[in-house]
């Protein structure tokens, strides 16, 4: 057993020095030493090999391997290991007889991180040659592990790897590992696993997506050529989100939920004031106007305009007149007087009341009260009745509210019938308070 075992100190100690002075620019290093066990669970196998122990670790024995990146989480590793397995059921002449265990392997791993976590757990697959004494035989082999790393370039590693020989004289069996595990390479001053030379932002964390450059949004466009740094979107936005998908990114979209051209600020064509000139070149987008005009209308318009507005309020306030006008009429016909009487009677007072909201609802009117009476009694006297009684009815307005300025009043005696002063009836519609507006 120690002749094998200087052997492979020696070729460890050569391999050390010759990975760590063949560093590539491009792909780091990783080499890894420790002790292994051989385990070899099949109790019945041919050639005799189930004479040996089911577990077996040799304190002389180790497991060396150096390896590098050869893509991006795939790492060849060359594998040498050194062990021993005992008897199982030792006679008096095999009791301290040891058989040494060597291997040789070529392996693949596929690690499931990109080694930048302190947990970096991995896949390993491919082949190898493995010696009992003298007897040697190819195995197929495959493997879990993990590399618990304490720094950037060192940690700790556990694997544990069949090899299986097709040979009937081969042995089928575990190899379980622990040891210590380095990785070196080019220099990486922003530990981002991208080495100087090949880092696009050497003194800023990346990915390997983005050529060792930030790139926050996982987007796929670096920081610093991304219009949208913390919003995920599509290179051809420059790294910013255009949700309604016109080609204007919504960070310079005033409609960012609707479809619009670019040269309208992602929003849609509109024409505001329906002249047939687009709002974006319209130089009255509120007011028509003729494309020649730049969609303003013409002094003609304008004037045309001004006379329609004004003819429309003159309507408005002539239809207001006209309601104002037939309210009054019907509440007026209701103030009646007894013959001879200037008192206002308690049903006068209620359309009066309404009389009176109507005035206060328009200020900008003015109001004339015309009182009137039969034809019984002489003429002098009738005259002076009609004027008390239209003035019982001005004050009694006044009194609710109504104001002074814009009401009078007027008696009119019996001059202005409506109605027969030969009959009861005709008489009495005659004498009435009417309220007329002036202005």
């Amino acid at each position: 057993m120690k002749p094998f075992s200087f052997f492979f100190l020696t070729i460890a100690f050569i391999l050390s020095i010759q990975f760590t002075n063949a560093q590539t620019i491009n792909n780091p290093w990783i080499t890894s030493f420790g002790a292994n066990a051989i385990n070899n669970p099949l109790r019945e196998q041919e050639a005799g090999l189930a004479r040996f122990k089911t577990w077996n670790l040799n304190a002389a024995g180790f497991r060396l391997s150096a390896g590098r990146l050869i893509k991006h989480r795939v790492t060849f590793e060359a594998v040498a290991s050194l062990n021993s397995l005992e008897e199982n059921f030792p006679t008096e002449e095999t009791a301290n007889l040891e058989f040494p265990y060597v291997s040789l392997d070529g392996m693949f791993k596929y690690q499931f991180t990109n080694g930048l976590k302190i947990l970096d757990p991995y896949i390993t697959i491919g082949g190898g040659y493995t010696w009992l004494d003298t007897i040697g035989a190819g195995t197929v082999n495959g493997g879990i592990g993990t590399n618990i790393w304490v720094g950037n370039s060192f940690g700790f590693t556990i694997q544990s790897t069949y090899k299986h020989a097709f040979e009937d004289y081969g042995l089928k069996h575990w190899q379980h590992s622990a040891g210590i595990v380095f990785r070196y390479g080019g220099k990486d001053k922003d530990k981002d696993g991208i080495n100087d030379d090949e880092d696009a932002c050497p003194e800023l964390f990346g990915t390997f997506e983005t050529n060792g450059c930030p790139d926050t949004d996982k987007d796929g466009v670096i920081d610093t050529e991304d219009l949208c740094p913390n919003d995920y979107g599509p290179s051809t936005m420059r790294g910013c989100p255009d949700n309604d998908g016109d080609g204007t990114p919504d960070k310079y979209d005033k409609c960012p939920k609707v479809k619009g051209e670019i040269e309208d600020d992602g929003c849609p064509v509109f024409d505001t004031d329906k002249d047939g000139v687009i709002d974006r070149i319209d130089k009255c987008p509120q007011q028509p106007g003729p494309p020649q005009n730049g969609g303003c209308p013409t002094p003609q318009q304008i004037q045309q305009q001004k006379t329609a507005e004004r003819q429309k309020i003159i309507d408005r306030n002539n239809k207001i007149k006209a309601q104002v006008i037939s309210q009054l009429e019907t509440f007026a016909k209701n103030i009646k007087f007894e013959n001879g009487n200037t008192i206002l009677t308690n049903d006068a007072k209620t359309n009066l009341d309404k009389i009176a909201d109507i005035i206060i609802s328009q200020p900008n009117m003015k109001f004339h009260i015309a009182g009137h009476t039969d034809s019984v009694g002489n003429n002098e006297n009738n005259m002076l009745l009609s004027e008390k009684r239209a003035s019982e009815a001005r004050k009694y307005l006044i009194s609710k509210g109504v104001n002074s300025k814009i009401i009078t009043s007027q008696g009119y005696g019996e001059n202005k019938p409506i109605a027969d002063n030969n009959t009861k009836d005709g008489r009495l519609k005659n004498r009435r308070i009417e309220i007329f507006i002036v202005n």
